[in-house]
Protein backbone atom coordinates (compact mmCIF):
# COMPACT_ATOMS: atom_id res chain seq x y z
CA UNK A 1 0.00 0.00 0.00
CA UNK A 2 1.17 3.53 -0.79
CA UNK A 3 1.72 5.77 1.58
CA UNK A 4 -0.08 9.32 1.80
CA UNK A 5 2.27 12.13 1.58
CA UNK A 6 4.31 13.57 4.48
CA UNK A 7 4.72 9.70 5.32
CA UNK A 8 8.09 8.06 5.18
CA UNK A 9 9.91 4.98 6.00
CA UNK A 10 12.83 4.83 7.81
CA UNK A 11 15.96 2.24 6.98
CA UNK A 12 14.06 -0.43 10.10
CA UNK A 13 10.46 -0.18 8.30
CA UNK A 14 9.28 2.50 11.15
CA UNK A 15 6.91 4.93 9.86
CA UNK A 16 7.09 8.74 10.59
CA UNK A 17 4.97 11.77 9.60
CA UNK A 18 6.90 14.92 8.21
CA UNK A 19 5.70 18.23 7.70
CA UNK A 20 7.74 21.50 7.27
CA UNK A 21 5.65 24.78 8.23
CA UNK A 22 7.41 27.99 7.88
CA UNK A 23 10.99 26.83 7.67
CA UNK A 24 10.60 24.90 10.76
CA UNK A 25 10.19 20.52 10.06
CA UNK A 26 7.89 18.92 12.14
CA UNK A 27 9.05 14.93 12.82
CA UNK A 28 6.35 12.72 14.62
CA UNK A 29 6.37 9.23 14.75
CA UNK A 30 3.23 6.68 13.99
CA UNK A 31 4.36 4.05 16.28
CA UNK A 32 3.37 1.38 13.35
CA UNK A 33 5.19 -0.30 10.23
CA UNK A 34 2.14 -0.82 8.75
CA UNK A 35 1.06 1.17 5.81
CA UNK A 36 -2.69 1.13 5.99
CA UNK A 37 -2.55 2.34 9.80
CA UNK A 38 -0.25 4.89 9.23
CA UNK A 39 -2.43 5.79 6.32
CA UNK A 40 -5.53 6.35 8.69
CA UNK A 41 -3.75 8.15 11.19
CA UNK A 42 -2.57 10.81 9.01
CA UNK A 43 -5.37 13.70 10.01
CA UNK A 44 -4.52 13.34 13.28
CA UNK A 45 -0.77 13.54 13.12
CA UNK A 46 -1.11 16.75 11.34
CA UNK A 47 -3.32 18.11 13.82
CA UNK A 48 -0.61 17.12 16.33
CA UNK A 49 1.82 19.02 13.62
CA UNK A 50 0.19 22.07 13.43
CA UNK A 51 -0.88 22.19 17.13
CA UNK A 52 3.57 21.40 17.80
CA UNK A 53 3.91 24.48 15.69
CA UNK A 54 1.72 26.77 16.68
CA UNK A 55 1.16 26.07 20.73
CA UNK A 56 4.60 25.35 21.90
CA UNK A 57 5.41 24.54 25.12
CA UNK A 58 6.45 26.83 27.14
CA UNK A 59 10.21 27.69 27.95
CA UNK A 60 11.30 26.43 30.98
CA UNK A 61 12.61 29.73 33.38
CA UNK A 62 14.71 28.44 36.82
CA UNK A 63 14.06 30.20 39.68
CA UNK A 64 14.92 30.30 43.20
CA UNK A 65 12.46 28.49 45.63
CA UNK A 66 10.62 31.58 47.00
CA UNK A 67 10.11 33.30 44.18
CA UNK A 68 8.28 29.99 42.84
CA UNK A 69 6.25 30.20 46.15
CA UNK A 70 5.61 34.06 45.77
CA UNK A 71 4.41 33.63 42.31
CA UNK A 72 2.48 29.93 43.71
CA UNK A 73 0.54 31.96 46.28
CA UNK A 74 -0.52 35.02 44.45
CA UNK A 75 -2.39 32.70 42.15
CA UNK A 76 -5.82 31.81 42.36
CA UNK A 77 -6.55 28.74 44.52
CA UNK A 78 -10.30 26.82 45.53
CA UNK A 79 -9.11 27.10 49.22
CA UNK A 80 -10.78 28.02 52.37
CA UNK A 81 -9.12 30.40 54.43
CA UNK A 82 -8.09 27.89 56.52
CA UNK A 83 -5.62 25.84 54.08
CA UNK A 84 -4.70 29.49 52.32
CA UNK A 85 -2.98 30.01 56.14
CA UNK A 86 -1.47 26.47 56.21
CA UNK A 87 0.18 26.68 53.08
CA UNK A 88 1.86 30.04 54.01
CA UNK A 89 3.01 29.08 56.60
CA UNK A 90 4.35 25.83 55.22
CA UNK A 91 5.76 27.20 51.88
CA UNK A 92 7.39 30.40 54.02
CA UNK A 93 9.08 28.04 56.76
CA UNK A 94 10.54 26.09 54.67
CA UNK A 95 11.58 28.51 52.16
CA UNK A 96 14.14 29.92 54.30
CA UNK A 97 15.19 27.13 55.70
CA UNK A 98 14.39 24.29 53.50
CA UNK A 99 14.56 22.16 56.39
CA UNK A 100 11.70 19.43 57.72
CA UNK A 101 10.27 20.04 61.25
CA UNK A 102 11.76 16.08 63.22
CA UNK A 103 7.81 15.12 63.54
CA UNK A 104 7.47 12.53 61.01
CA UNK A 105 4.05 13.52 60.50
CA UNK A 106 4.76 17.43 60.17
CA UNK A 107 7.43 16.89 58.32
CA UNK A 108 5.57 14.47 55.53
CA UNK A 109 2.83 17.44 55.22
CA UNK A 110 5.45 19.86 54.63
CA UNK A 111 7.22 17.74 51.90
CA UNK A 112 3.32 17.26 50.13
CA UNK A 113 2.49 21.03 49.55
CA UNK A 114 6.53 21.71 48.68
CA UNK A 115 5.66 18.79 46.32
CA UNK A 116 2.72 21.03 45.15
CA UNK A 117 4.42 23.74 44.56
CA UNK A 118 6.75 22.09 42.15
CA UNK A 119 4.40 20.51 40.14
CA UNK A 120 3.10 24.06 39.27
CA UNK A 121 5.98 25.16 38.89
CA UNK A 122 6.37 22.64 36.36
CA UNK A 123 3.09 23.04 34.77
CA UNK A 124 3.26 26.73 34.46
CA UNK A 125 7.31 26.28 32.69
CA UNK A 126 9.50 27.25 35.96
CA UNK A 127 12.12 24.85 37.54
CA UNK A 128 14.27 25.25 40.66
CA UNK A 129 16.41 23.59 42.66
CA UNK A 130 14.52 21.97 44.75
CA UNK A 131 13.93 17.99 44.19
CA UNK A 132 10.94 16.72 44.68
CA UNK A 133 10.63 14.61 47.95
CA UNK A 134 9.06 10.54 47.67
CA UNK A 135 6.67 10.27 50.70
CA UNK A 136 6.36 7.02 52.35
CA UNK A 137 2.85 5.77 53.25
CA UNK A 138 1.86 7.16 56.40
CA UNK A 139 0.88 4.57 59.38
CA UNK A 140 -2.66 4.99 60.33
CA UNK A 141 -3.05 6.67 63.66
CA UNK A 142 -5.86 4.36 66.15
CA UNK A 143 -5.16 6.15 69.41
CA UNK A 144 -8.73 6.46 71.12
CA UNK A 145 -9.36 6.93 75.08
CA UNK A 146 -11.01 4.48 77.57
CA UNK A 147 -13.59 5.51 79.22
CA UNK A 148 -11.71 6.22 82.56
CA UNK A 149 -9.44 8.37 80.11
CA UNK A 150 -12.11 10.03 78.41
CA UNK A 151 -13.64 11.05 82.04
CA UNK A 152 -10.55 12.49 83.63
CA UNK A 153 -9.44 14.28 80.40
CA UNK A 154 -13.50 15.83 80.30
CA UNK A 155 -13.17 17.01 84.27
CA UNK A 156 -9.39 17.48 85.59
CA UNK A 157 -7.92 20.12 83.32
CA UNK A 158 -6.61 22.98 85.62
CA UNK A 159 -7.83 25.59 83.33
CA UNK A 160 -11.28 25.89 83.19
CA UNK A 161 -11.72 27.75 80.30
CA UNK A 162 -9.77 25.34 78.29
CA UNK A 163 -11.45 22.72 79.87
CA UNK A 164 -14.70 23.49 78.30
CA UNK A 165 -13.24 23.96 75.29
CA UNK A 166 -12.23 20.19 75.47
CA UNK A 167 -15.64 19.30 76.16
CA UNK A 168 -17.10 21.38 73.12
CA UNK A 169 -14.84 19.64 70.68
CA UNK A 170 -15.40 15.98 71.91
CA UNK A 171 -19.31 16.86 72.22
CA UNK A 172 -19.14 18.24 68.35
CA UNK A 173 -16.59 16.10 66.51
CA UNK A 174 -15.26 19.40 65.55
CA UNK A 175 -11.67 19.69 64.18
CA UNK A 176 -9.72 21.79 65.90
CA UNK A 177 -9.29 24.31 63.02
CA UNK A 178 -12.90 24.44 62.68
CA UNK A 179 -13.59 25.63 66.72
CA UNK A 180 -10.81 27.38 67.49
CA UNK A 181 -11.49 30.95 66.45
CA UNK A 182 -15.68 30.44 66.79
CA UNK A 183 -17.92 33.52 66.57
CA UNK A 184 -21.12 34.44 68.07
CA UNK A 185 -23.11 34.33 64.39
CA UNK A 186 -21.89 30.63 63.63
CA UNK A 187 -23.70 29.53 66.46
CA UNK A 188 -26.96 29.00 65.24
CA UNK A 189 -29.66 27.12 67.34
CA UNK A 190 -29.30 23.71 67.08
CA UNK A 191 -25.96 23.76 64.83
CA UNK A 192 -23.37 25.39 63.94
CA UNK A 193 -21.40 26.70 61.08
CA UNK A 194 -17.87 25.65 60.74
CA UNK A 195 -14.76 26.35 57.90
CA UNK A 196 -12.47 23.96 57.86
CA UNK A 197 -11.05 21.43 55.97
CA UNK A 198 -13.98 20.16 53.92
CA UNK A 199 -14.98 23.86 53.71
CA UNK A 200 -18.38 24.95 54.89
CA UNK A 201 -20.23 22.34 56.72
CA UNK A 202 -22.87 22.27 59.85
CA UNK A 203 -22.88 20.81 63.14
CA UNK A 204 -25.74 19.36 65.33
CA UNK A 205 -25.14 21.00 68.53
CA UNK A 206 -26.43 18.20 71.73
CA UNK A 207 -27.21 19.13 74.69
CA UNK A 208 -24.43 19.05 76.16
CA UNK A 209 -22.71 21.40 73.57
CA UNK A 210 -25.37 23.74 74.36
CA UNK A 211 -24.46 23.33 77.90
CA UNK A 212 -20.75 23.85 77.68
CA UNK A 213 -21.70 27.02 75.50
CA UNK A 214 -23.81 28.52 77.93
CA UNK A 215 -21.06 28.91 79.68
CA UNK A 216 -18.50 30.22 78.20
CA UNK A 217 -18.74 34.00 77.34
CA UNK A 218 -16.49 35.12 75.29
CA UNK A 219 -16.29 32.35 73.21
CA UNK A 220 -12.41 31.34 72.44
CA UNK A 221 -10.04 32.42 70.08
CA UNK A 222 -6.75 29.92 70.70
CA UNK A 223 -3.69 29.44 68.04
CA UNK A 224 -4.14 25.93 67.00
CA UNK A 225 -0.51 25.66 68.23
CA UNK A 226 -1.58 26.64 71.93
CA UNK A 227 -4.65 24.47 71.63
CA UNK A 228 -2.29 21.01 70.35
CA UNK A 229 0.47 21.85 73.32
CA UNK A 230 -1.83 22.75 75.91
CA UNK A 231 -3.74 19.68 75.56
CA UNK A 232 -0.68 17.60 75.66
CA UNK A 233 0.63 19.14 78.32
CA UNK A 234 -2.26 18.82 80.84
CA UNK A 235 -2.92 14.94 79.58
CA UNK A 236 0.90 14.08 80.06
CA UNK A 237 0.52 16.07 83.68
CA UNK A 238 -2.83 13.91 84.43
CA UNK A 239 -1.12 10.29 83.67
CA UNK A 240 -2.39 9.97 80.11
CA UNK A 241 0.60 9.76 77.43
CA UNK A 242 0.78 9.69 73.84
CA UNK A 243 -2.38 12.10 73.80
CA UNK A 244 -3.04 14.25 70.64
CA UNK A 245 -6.19 17.02 70.44
CA UNK A 246 -7.50 14.88 67.41
CA UNK A 247 -8.04 11.48 69.17
CA UNK A 248 -11.21 13.11 71.07
CA UNK A 249 -12.63 13.75 67.53
CA UNK A 250 -11.97 9.52 66.50
CA UNK A 251 -13.06 8.80 69.97
CA UNK A 252 -15.99 10.38 69.37
CA UNK A 253 -16.94 9.37 66.39
CA UNK A 254 -15.84 5.59 67.62
CA UNK A 255 -18.31 6.23 70.95
CA UNK A 256 -21.07 6.77 68.64
CA UNK A 257 -20.88 3.63 66.54
CA UNK A 258 -20.35 1.66 69.68
CA UNK A 259 -23.80 3.23 70.66
CA UNK A 260 -25.46 1.93 67.76
CA UNK A 261 -25.70 5.36 65.56
CA UNK A 262 -25.90 4.08 61.80
CA UNK A 263 -22.36 5.21 60.19
CA UNK A 264 -23.59 7.04 57.27
CA UNK A 265 -25.20 9.19 60.44
CA UNK A 266 -21.86 9.08 61.94
CA UNK A 267 -20.04 10.08 58.82
CA UNK A 268 -22.31 13.27 58.41
CA UNK A 269 -21.86 14.35 61.70
CA UNK A 270 -17.90 14.62 61.72
CA UNK A 271 -17.80 15.62 58.56
CA UNK A 272 -16.82 13.14 56.00
CA UNK A 273 -16.90 13.73 52.19
CA UNK A 274 -17.64 9.87 51.90
CA UNK A 275 -19.17 7.15 54.19
CA UNK A 276 -16.33 5.13 52.80
CA UNK A 277 -13.78 7.40 54.38
CA UNK A 278 -15.62 6.79 57.62
CA UNK A 279 -15.20 3.04 57.77
CA UNK A 280 -11.52 3.19 56.92
CA UNK A 281 -11.15 5.13 59.78
CA UNK A 282 -13.42 3.23 62.21
CA UNK A 283 -13.02 -0.18 60.80
CA UNK A 284 -9.93 -1.04 62.29
CA UNK A 285 -11.20 0.24 65.59
CA UNK A 286 -14.14 -2.41 65.93
CA UNK A 287 -12.10 -5.76 65.35
CA UNK A 288 -11.70 -6.66 68.80
CA UNK A 289 -15.50 -5.74 69.24
CA UNK A 290 -16.35 -8.44 66.38
CA UNK A 291 -18.23 -11.72 68.36
CA UNK A 292 -15.88 -15.04 68.17
CA UNK A 293 -17.34 -17.03 65.13
CA UNK A 294 -16.88 -20.60 63.65
CA UNK A 295 -16.98 -21.51 60.10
Amino acid sequence: MRLKSNLYKDNYGNIFFSKTIQGERIVLPTHTKNPGTANKLHAVLEYHALKQFYDPKPKIKHIGFSKLVTKFLNEKHDWTPKTRETYEYVLKTYAKTTCLPENKATADGFKRRVNVVLNWGKKNGYSTDIKKYIIGKTVPRHRVFHAKELDIILNKFENREFQRFVQFAYYTGARRGEIHHLKEDQIMGNRMQVFGKTGERYIKLNEQAKKVLKKQEPLWQYKTDFISKTFKKNCRRLGIMNARFHDLRRTFGLNLIKNGMPIFQVSKLIGHTTVKTTEQHYAPLLIDDIEDFII
